[in-house]
């Protein structure tokens, strides 16, 4: 169907009902987590047969595969919306990754669901959509990392062949950049911003888990901490890889 074709009455009460079914099943997640998701309480909440619902999904699993890809690529498009305008690249760095967190507080089920569970990590199933559905915030943060270190237009096969245990941490994320569509990405950047992800959700789970307030230290003080941190290093990273 071409862009300027208007959806037919049939296809619009179809998208209209998987978004219904999706909406029932964000519900069951906000209310129990992903393991309360439960097709026979949609079909019974939305006055349909089961047969009928099967039409939409062919099972729990497929379901939870849409929801997912769903909320990572609502991510990406919240982070790549984020345009640079006149910031400088470190303060484009600081926007997108305010911006993940912000999203996660705005979002806190779908964030639960892709990044607290081994559900949105296409090991369980639909690796093939998972994964570059995934890679899209990803790219967003590995490409403003670059920016702001200076390597954006580097090449990333210019880089010194790595040796011993270096060659081994390399080769590891060189695979990772592989599956992720980051191969561009010079080896020294790609570790920096898989090590700014995960400290970037670690802070945004131990937030939304409760977790923080224990410890007397806002989650906003914090957070902005380690942005500090990840700025420092980002500015510090050129020299260490001439």
């Amino acid at each position: 169907m071409s862009a300027t074709t208007r959806p037919t009455r049939r296809e619009e009460r179809r998208q209209q009902t998987v978004q219904e079914i999706k909406q029932l099943a964000m519900e069951q997640i906000r209310a129990g987590g992903p393991d309360a998701v439960s097709l026979s309480g949609i079909v019974r909440q939305m006055s349909m047969s089961p047969a009928a619902l099967y039409r939409y999904f062919a099972n729990r699993d497929a379901l939870l595969a849409d929801l997912v890809v769903d909320a990572y690529n609502e991510l990406a498009d919240s982070l790549a919306a984020i345009e640079p305008g006149r910031r400088s690249a470190a303060d484009q760095l600081d926007a997108v990754l305010r911006g993940s967190r912000a999203w996660a507080l705005e979002h806190p089920n779908a964030y639960r669901l892709i990044f607290q569970t081994t559900i949105g990590s296409g090991e369980d199933f639909a690796a093939d959509r998972t994964i570059p559905a995934s890679s899209r915030s990803m790219a967003v943060i590995v490409d403003a990392l670059s920016a702001a270190t200076g390597h954006a237009e580097q090449d990333a096969a210019a880089a010194p062949p790595a040796t011993g245990s270096d060659a081994a941490r390399s080769q590891a994320f060189q695979s990772w950049a592989e599956r992720s569509g980051l191969t561009h990405v010079p080896v020294d950047v790609l570790m920096l911003a898989f090590l700014t992800w995960t400290r970037l959700h670690g802070i945004i789970s131990l937030e939304l888990g409760g977790h923080l307030a224990a410890t007397g230290i806002g989650a906003d003080l914090l957070f902005e901490a380690e942005l500090e941190i990840i700025r420092l290093q980002a500015a510090r990273l050129p020299a260490a890889a001439s």
